[in-house]
């Protein structure tokens, strides 16, 4: 989702029918899985931890990861994604 975007509503409640709210999408050609979870804000993405990078580059023989350049490429780009430690 683009940052346009990222503040408009996916979703509208257009009324309540047996207890339950209906949800409809504000774009007609958008469909909402059902027991999607919708939220007010986007949910903070966290940085990929030391183990989950190991395992992904364990997957690619053809890059040995040595921990350096990796690293920092990966917190390159997840930080260009928005992505960061929270403190």
């Amino acid at each position: 989702m683009n940052n346009k975007n990222q503040n408009e509503p996916v979703a509208v409640v257009t009324g309540v029918y047996g207890g339950r709210f209906i949800v409809e999408p504000t774009n007609p050609a958008m469909v909402l899985p059902v027991n999607i979870a919708l939220y007010t804000h986007p949910q903070q993405r966290k940085p990929l931890t030391l183990v989950e990078l190991a395992k992904i580059f364990a997957s690619i023989p053809s890059i040995p990861f040595d921990g350096e350049w990796q690293l920092e490429l990966v917190r390159a780009i997840e930080a260009a994604h928005g992505i960061k430690e929270s403190t």
